[in-house]
């Protein structure tokens, strides 16, 4: 009896109390005009694996679902540009140089996965034709390609690039500063200076066109950000990143499991605040919320096509 009882507690602590997430009306759906062309967001998949539900939605035994690592590309006119830079050919070079505990608990897992540069080639995409990488976040499993793309401007929340910058662990936070090595003159530092959108107080469209605008959406990170892509005829997508890792997070909302969001996310407080802001939006059916790691989310956005291309 002592010891199901024990057992029991010890479960409870592990699934820990679920943190608050306020529930907002659905936002006013006020969109900025876009005068760019049809997009068509193709995902790019680096790996697949199964991973615990309840990792990604904090609840009792919800079972697995397929964790993605994961790039995403737009071609707007002449700009191929990538959200994300997911991992790279170096990721087990990357996950050698972690600490054990990592190691073991995450990045053991991502040495198969398919480095950037050969799944653009597979898409059709030359590393060098890459013009802009907006990245969400800072952490290793979004920035491993950065080093394979040697034309690529990089534009991220300017608290992540002044994060990312001054790193000197090679492992602290998520983040691995060997990714940012040597990049500084390309970092671009996004500046909120635009109006409310879907209920998040500033924005800021990133090439001037309308096709793709930047949201803050802190909590994962200090300086989280989400990419509102649209164009004229079509959908909207919001990619949100690791704002939630599976689509349970902002339609149900719920937070990650306690002891993957304690690792993971910065500030839990601004993280439910983003849940809650993001539940609103997919009530309201406003945009196609995609997520990183959760291909149940990629809604009208398919696999980049493969091409034929010299390796």
């Amino acid at each position: 009896m002592a010891k199901t009882w024990i057992a029991g507690l010890a479960l409870a602590i592990s699934m820990g109390c679920a943190p608050h997430i306020p529930l907002y009306p659905a936002p006013v759906s006020t969109w900025p005009a876009t005068r760019a062309a049809s997009v068509q967001p193709c995902a790019l998949m680096h790996l697949e694996v199964d991973e615990s539900l309840s990792n990604g939605a904090r609840g009792w035994f919800r079972g697995t679902w397929r964790q993605a690592y994961s790039s995403f590309v737009l071609r707007l006119g002449d700009r191929v540009v990538l959200i994300d830079a997911g991992l790279g050919e170096a990721t087990p070079t990357d996950v050698d140089s972690a600490p054990w505990w990592f190691r073991l608990a995450l990045g053991n897992a991502a040495r198969p996965a398919l480095g950037l540069a050969k799944l653009l080639k597979q898409a059709g995409i030359q590393p060098e034709q890459v013009t802009h990488v907006l990245l969400t976040h800072r952490h290793w499993d979004h920035t491993g390609g950065l080093r394979e793309l040697p034309n690529a401007r990089i534009v991220m929340a300017s608290a992540e690039a002044d994060a990312a910058l001054a790193q000197r662990e090679p492992f602290a936070e998520g983040a691995m500063s060997v990714h940012f090595q040597g990049l500084a003159s390309r970092i671009d530092r996004l500046v909120f200076d635009g109006p409310p959108l879907l209920g998040f107080a500033a924005s800021r469209d990133v090439f001037g066109d309308g096709s793709v605008i930047a949201v803050p959406t802190p909590g994962h990170t200090l300086g989280a950000t989400s990419y509102l892509v649209q164009s004229p005829a079509g959908p909207r997508w919001l990619f949100i990143g690791d704002a939630a890792w599976v689509k349970e997070g902002f339609e149900e909302p719920v937070a990650k499991g306690y002891l993957a969001g304690s690792v993971a996310d910065h500030d839990a407080d601004q993280t439910a605040g983003t849940l809650g802001r993001l539940h609103a939006i997919a009530a309201a059916k406003l945009a196609h919320l995609v997520t990183s790691h959760d291909s149940r989310t990629w809604v009208d956005l398919p696999r980049c096509a493969t091409a034929s291309v010299a390796p």
